[in-house]
């Protein structure tokens, strides 16, 4: 592991004082956050997220996403989200899928040319 790495993340997340915690005895959001923390330092090529801000408040979300867009400059990151907001600020490329079928695929700007930017609302 990379210990420099691994404090600025915990640092990141506020998490620095639960370093010695066992991680059964962590909130889900705790735990949610140390699976990212976990997936990123691994130094991986390609990193998949179910969900990953999924059950977290919306600072942590913040934080999240952030940290994602940072690390996504030197590898490949696939998000799957229910949340539009969530697609628009870490994608790239966005597909939209509807009963296991994909729709469509290309940029922010060119999905919201097609469905307008009432899809995409942060609001």
């Amino acid at each position: 592991m990379y210990p420099m790495e691994a404090d600025h993340m915990l640092s990141t997340f506020n998490l620095l004082e639960k370093r010695d915690t066992i991680s059964k005895s962590l909130s889900t959001g705790m735990k949610r956050k140390l699976s990212v923390m976990i997936a990123l330092i691994g130094d991986s090529e390609v990193v998949i997220f179910d969900e990953p801000t999924a059950g977290m408040d919306p600072i942590s979300k913040r934080v999240t996403w952030d940290l994602l867009r940072q690390y996504k400059q030197d590898r490949t990151i696939l998000v799957t989200t229910h949340h539009m907001e969530e697609a628009d600020i870490l994608g790239d490329r966005i597909a939209i899928m509807v009963k296991g079928t994909l729709q469509c695929c290309g940029s922010s700007v060119f999905l919201k040319q097609i469905y307008g930017l009432s899809a995409f609302d942060h609001s």
